[in-house]
C-alpha cells in the first residue's frame, strides 16, 4: 500500500541548530501514530513541514495528491486581533494548498506561450477540477455550527471575541476545534500537543474521537494514557533522526529498552577487544615485531571508526522532596463554601490530609480546583465553613505556569533568592546543574526560559526548601513523559502530605492513593487509584443522570448539534435519551456558571 506521507533523507535545521538528519518515515491510511522526543528534539519542526509551514533543507517529502489534513499547532498561528468565528470559518490547509495551485496555473495562464505547451488541455483541466475542489473545501472549511464545539465546550459568545483575548484553554479548544472538524473527510489529522490546557472530561472526549475516526493521526502528547490508548505505531525522534517502533506508547519503551541494552552489550564487546588490539600493539612493539605493529594499528583504526554509537541517555534530572519538622500536622477543611464573582464555585466541602496522604484533585475547568487550594493554604478566605491547619506546618505551593518565578531575574539570582541569606552561588549551580542549567546558561533572564525550562526551573526553586505539605497546582504542565516520571516517582517516596490538581491521568494513577473530584459545586473523595475513582465517579454520575435532573439556565447555552440555543431562566429535563455531546455540554456548561442543577 502506497503511503499518503513520505519523508526521505530530510534534513532542517534552524540557522546554526541541527535539528533533523538523514531523517525517514512513513505515514499510511488509517494509521494512528504516536509522535514521541524530548522537549526541543524536532517535533513541532515535523509537524511545522507537514502542514507546509516551512520546507526541509534537503531530501524530500511527498503527499499523496489532494491530501486533505487537519493541523494543530502547539503554538497558535493565529493573529491576535483575528475574531474567534474568523478563526472557525478560515479556509483550511486543504484551501490553502488549492488555492496556491490555482495562483500558480493562472499564472501559468497569463503567459503568451501558455497555450503553445503540449500539455495546456491538460493543465486547464486540472484548473477546472481544482476549482470544483476548493468550492468543497471551502464549504468544509466553516466549522461555526460542527457538534465539536459541544464536545470541546466552546461557547456561543466566544464566536464575537478577538482570538488573543482567549484564555490559554479557550485557544487550545478552538484550535482544536478547527483541526477535529469534518475528521470523516479528512485523511489524516496532524495533532501537536492536543490536550494542553485542557481537564479530563475533555480529553477523554479527544481520546474516544481520535480512537473511532477512520483518517490516519499523527499525534504528540506528554499524556501516556492518550498515547497508549490511540497508538498503533510511534515514531522517536532521536539525534536527529526518526525511528519506527510498533505497538503503543508502552510497548515502544519496552523496545527501545531492549534495544539500547543490547547496542550498549555490542558497544561494550567492541570496546573490550580495541583495548585487546592495543595490548597485544604494545605487546609487539616491546618485542620489536614492527610489521605485526603496523597491521595491528590499521586493524585498530578501522574499529574506532566503526565503533557502535552509545545508546541515548536520557537527559534525567535528580528530584527528592524533603519534609519539614513540625512532625504529624494536619490540615482539615469542614463545611468550605466560596463564590467568585456571584457564582457558587462549591460548598460542604469536607476533606482531611493526615501524614503520608496523597490527593489528586480533578474536576472540569472552572470547577474552582485552584482557589480550593488557595483556601487551603490561606491565600483566600472561605465564605462559609472552617479551615484548620496544624500548628507550624509548613506548606509548599506550587502554582500553575511558574507564577512564583521573577522573570526579570537571572536563574542563580531566582535560585539564591529562596533562603535568608542567600546561599553561595556554587551550591546555586549544583542545584541548578541537576536540572540541566549549566555554563553560562546561569546568567540568562527567567524570562527568557521556555515553558519546559520554567517548569524545571520551577521545580529547582521548589525542592531547595523543606515541607510538611505540599500543594502542587499542574506540576507536570510542560514536562515530557520521561521528566514527568521522575517528579511522579519523588513524590511517591515523599513522606509527607501532597494535594495535587492535575490533568494528567497517569501520574494520577502513579502518584494518588485518593482523588477528589470536585463537580456540581460539591466534592466527592474516591478511595484507590486514579482509575479506581475515575470509574466509582462515572457510575456515580450515569446514576444521577439516571434519576433524571434538571438545569437552569442562567447564561445563553448553544447546542451546536441541534442549533438549539437556551436563554437565561430555561429550564432543561434531563430524559435519559440525551447524546454523550449534549452532557457534555452540560457539564462544561455547570463548570462554568451558564447553568446550575436544581434537583429531579
Amino acid at each position: 500500500m502506497e503511503p499518503i506521507i513520505a519523508g526521505r533523507d530530510l534534513r532542517k535545521s534552524w540557522g546554526a541548530t541541527l535539528v533533523l538528519e538523514h531523517a525517514d518515515f512513513l505515514l499510511h491510511a488509517g494509521d494512528k501514530v504516536a509522535l514521541v522526543g524530548p522537549n526541543g528534539s524536532g517535533k513541532s519542526t515535523l509537524f511545522r513541514l507537514l502542514a507546509g509551514e516551512t520546507a526541509p533543507d534537503l531530501g524530500d517529502l511527498v503527499l499523496k495528491p489532494g491530501l486533505r489534513y487537519g493541523y494543530l499547532p502547539q503554538v497558535p498561528n493565529v493573529p491576535p486581533e483575528t475574531v474567534v468565528r474568523d478563526v472557525l470559518s478560515a479556509p483550511s490547509p486543504e484551501a490553502q494548498r488549492i488555492e496556491a495551485d490555482l495562483a500558480g496555473l493562472e499564472a501559468w495562464m497569463a503567459r503568451p506561450d501558455a497555450w503553445d505547451a503540449a500539455d495546456a488541455s491538460a493543465r486547464m483541466a486540472r484548473y477546472e477540477s481544482l476549482h470544483v475542489a476548493l468550492g468543497a473545501a471551502r464549504s468544509r472549511s466553516i466549522i461555526v455550527n460542527d457538534p465539536i464545539l459541544n464536545d470541546l465546550g466552546v461557547g456561543e459568545e466566544l464566536l464575537d471575541q478577538r482570538f488573543g483575548s482567549l484564555s490559554g484553554g479557550e485557544k487550545s479548544k478552538v484550535l482544536t476545534a478547527r483541526a477535529l472538524a469534518n475528521a470523516k473527510e479528512k485523511d489524516v489529522l496532524l495533532l501537536d500537543e492536543p490536550t494542553n490546557h485542557m481537564d479530563i472530561d475533555t480529553i477523554e472526549t479527544i481520546e474516544a474521537f481520535l480512537r473511532d475516526i477512520d483518517a490516519a493521526v499523527l499525534l504528540a502528547s506528554h499524556d501516556r494514557f492518550l498515547l497508549d490508548a490511540i497508538a498503533h505505531k510511534v515514531l522517536e525522534v532521536d539525534r536527529f533522526r526518526i525511528v519506527a517502533y510498533d505497538g503503543n506508547y508502552t510497548d515502544y519503551r519496552v523496545q527501545r529498552d531492549a534495544l539500547a541494552r543490547a547496542r550498549e552489550a555490542q558497544r561494550a564487546r567492541h570496546l573490550k577487544e580495541m583495548r585487546r588490539q592495543l595490548a597485544i600493539i604494545e605487546a609487539f612493539k616491546a618485542r620489536k615485531v614492527y610489521e605485526q605493529v603496523l597491521s595491528r594499528k590499521l586493524r585498530v583504526e578501522k574499529m574506532q571508526r566503526e565503533t557502535p554509537e552509545a545508546p541515548s541517555a536520557g537527559r534525567a534530572f535528580r528530584l527528592a522532596f524533603r519534609t519539614g519538622g513540625s512532625g504529624h500536622g494536619i490540615v482539615r477543611l469542614e463545611g468550605v463554601a466560596k463564590s467568585h464573582g456571584g457564582r457558587l464555585l462549591f460548598s460542604d466541602v469536607d476533606l482531611e490530609l493526615g501524614k503520608g496522604d496523597k490527593v489528586g484533585l480533578v474536576g472540569p475547568n472552572g470547577a474552582g480546583k485552584t482557589t480550593l487550594l488557595e483556601v487551603l493554604i490561606g491565600r483566600q478566605e472561605a465564605d462559609a465553613g472552617s479551615v484548620f491547619r496544624g500548628k507550624n506546618l509548613n506548606i509548599g505551593y506550587f502554582a500553575q505556569e511558574a507564577e512564583e518565578l521573577d522573570f526579570s531575574r537571572t536563574l542563580l539570582e531566582e535560585i539564591r533568592s529562596v533562603r535568608r541569606p542567600p546561599p553561595s552561588e556554587a551550591w546555586a549551580r549544583g542545584l541548578l546543574g541537576r536540572f540541566w542549567f549549566r555554563g553560562d546558561t546561569v546568567h540568562g533572564r527567567v524570562g527568557q526560559l521556555s515553558g519546559g525550562e520554567r517548569a524545571r526551573l520551577a521545580l529547582a526553586k521548589f525542592i531547595a526548601q523543606e515541607y510538611d505539605l505540599l500543594v502542587l497546582d499542574e506540576p507536570t504542565n510542560h514536562l515530557d513523559i520521561e521528566s514527568q516520571e521522575i517528579v511522579a516517582s519523588a513524590l511517591k517516596t515523599y513522606p509527607g502530605m501532597l494535594l495535587v490538581v492535575s490533568h494528567n491521568r497517569s501520574f494520577l494513577n502513579e502518584v494518588c492513593g485518593e482523588i477528589a473530584i470536585i463537580a456540581h459545586q460539591r466534592l466527592a473523595v474516591f478511595q484507590g487509584t486514579f482509575k479506581d475513582s475515575w470509574a466509582a465517579a462515572k457510575m456515580a454520575e450515569f446514576m444521577a443522570v439516571k434519576a433524571k435532573p434538571r438545569y437552569r439556565v442562567l447564561r445563553v447555552v448553544k447546542d451546536w448539534e441541534t442549533g438549539t440555543a437556551y436563554r437565561g431562566g430555561d429550564v432543561i429535563t434531563l430524559t435519559g435519551a440525551e447524546t454523550q455531546a449534549f452532557l457534555r455540554l452540560l457539564r462544561w456548561a455547570e463548570a462554568n456558571g451558564r447553568v446550575e442543577r436544581i434537583g429531579t
